[in-house]
């Protein structure tokens, strides 16, 4: 059966046979609507249901700098980062690639949801290795998805692992890579640096100082001429690096 939608906005209204979902949210920025398929209770969709998106000084930051080219988001989620990368800023191109088979049908739904034409999706965990991987996660906050067991988790789905040198080879001007994947960042890093010492991108990373993989990070920035320019609390810590 179709849910039903009361008080729908005219893209809702649009896409209300698009698939069987559980809920949908539009909203407006920029004068321009966009809609998001969305797992009820789940903690990046309260921001859509409050009218705005996830991470939203980040991605104003972002937009300032009218960078062109091809974006990576590593760890797309449900495609919150994704869309407004399509719809808001310069970008030519944008990968999303995320790695929980559960978390990709989402990501996938709201890019056909917004039409969003300049995307590729990759459903693949961004790693050092290939190799079958579990994933653990809870649904009141599926982006908090890892390979570690954390104590909340209680959900499990596994995928391939794959390099991003692998995933990226053929890609051109890569000029920004955002890595948001809960401590796995490392790894996909590790497996990336082909495309680092190539296109030399703009490089946003999430981590806490919790994180057990701090100092192979910093030390493969220092090695890649990488220099931490800005920090912002967006409300994750993230860390913008660029290549000097």
């Amino acid at each position: 059966m179709w849910v039903q939608y009361e008080n729908q906005s005219p893209l809702e209204e649009r896409y209300l046979s698009f698939r069987k979902v559980e809920r949908m949210k539009a909203f407006s920025y920029l004068g321009k609507e966009v809609i998001f398929d969305f797992l009820e209770g789940d903690h990046i969709s309260k921001n859509w249901l409050s009218g705005s998106f996830y991470e939203l000084e980040l991605l104003e930051w972002i937009k300032g700098r009218e960078l062109k080219g091809t974006y990576v988001d590593v760890g797309s989620h449900h495609g919150n980062h994704v869309v407004y990368y399509s719809l808001f800023c310069k970008a030519d191109k944008v990968i999303g690639i995320e790695g929980s088979p559960y978390n990709f049908r989402f990501l996938e739904t709201n890019v056909k949801l917004n039409q969003l034409n300049n995307v590729v999706l990759h459903n693949a965990i961004a790693s050092n290795i290939n190799e079958e991987v579990d994933l653990h996660y809870n649904l009141q906050n599926t982006g908090n998805t890892s390979f570690y067991h954390f104590k909340k988790a209680n959900e499990k789905v596994s995928n391939e692992s794959k390099l991003l040198d692998d995933l990226l080879e053929h890609e051109t001007n890569i000029s920004l890579m955002k890595f948001d994947i809960q401590n796995m960042e490392w790894f996909a890093l590790d497996g990336c640096k082909k495309v680092l010492k190539k296109h030399s991108p703009l490089i946003f990373i999430e981590w806490n100082n919790d994180n057990p993989h701090l100092s192979e990070i910093n030390e493969l920035f220092k090695v890649l001429g990488y220099r931490l320019i800005e920090t912002l609390n967006v409300p994750s810590t993230v860390h913008i690096y660029e290549r000097k």
